[in-house]
């Protein structure tokens, strides 16, 4: 995709009492070679890779600059890093209805010790897996960008 995209992200808070905060950020990446945006069904008390470019001959993209997740319920999503070593990383978050998890790059630590997450090696998010564990059928919606060099 050509040209430029603007990613925006606006929160708004309400109090009790009915006045607002809105919190808003807007970022515009220029010459964005790559976006994608998909949504999937995910079965209920499945696990999907719903993304694994080492095996995935059809994943367009490699790496990424930006990651969406929303889903429409109960998702846990894993990161898996320096993917099939021995000093392979696995990380964890919970998605809920409709809150979003964003990062702004594919980097994330591995070999690191308990105490001290950022002291290993930094390299790349290889895979990308999610399970549903609440036994009941899901909607995912996937944002992936990735930045022309």
């Amino acid at each position: 995709m050509a040209g430029s995209v603007k990613i925006e992200t606006t929160f708004t808070l309400t109090y009790p009492d009915g006045s607002t905060r809105k919190l808003a950020k807007t970022a515009t990446v220029t010459n964005l070679s790559d976006l994608e945006s998909s949504e999937i069904a995910i079965a209920a008390s499945a696990t999907n890779i719903i993304w694994d470019p080492t095996v995935e001959a059809t994943e367009r993209m490699a790496s990424f600059d930006f990651l969406a997740l929303i889903s429409d319920g109960i998702l846990d999503v894993e990161f898996t890093a320096n993917e099939a070593h021995a000093s392979e990383e696995l990380d964890t978050k919970r998605l809920i209805d409709a809150i979003p998890l964003m990062l702004g790059a594919d980097d994330s630590f591995y070999g690191h010790t308990a105490s001290n997450a950022f002291g290993g090696t930094l390299d790349l998010i290889d895979k990308i897996r999610v399970k549903e564990p609440a036994a009941a059928a899901r909607r995912l919606i996937i944002i992936m960008g990735k930045k022309s060099a």
